[in-house]
């Protein structure tokens, strides 16, 4: 079983900060990483569901709406 990303972990990863869980969503749709919703309401996520979405993201065609990753995203703290 994997471990769950702490929320300080969400914030450096979307660049959004910790606090600010509508961007942290919206940043994780946008680049089509799943999640589930905690009971507060803010993202939670392993770091399997990452890089599960970043190799399927790699594998796939770019998207018609030319959807990239937002200044601040932190691929590199995944390793």
């Amino acid at each position: 079983m994997s471990k769950l990303l702490s929320k300080s972990e969400i914030g450096r990863l979307t660049g959004a900060g910790a606090e600010n869980i509508e961007e942290q969503k919206r940043i994780l749709e946008a680049n089509r990483i799943p999640y589930v919703r905690r009971k507060d309401g803010s993202p939670a996520l392993t770091w399997e569901m990452v890089n599960q979405a970043t190799l399927t993201r790699g594998n796939s065609k770019p998207s018609p709406s030319g959807i990239n990753l937002p200044v601040g995203f932190n691929l590199g703290a995944a390793s």
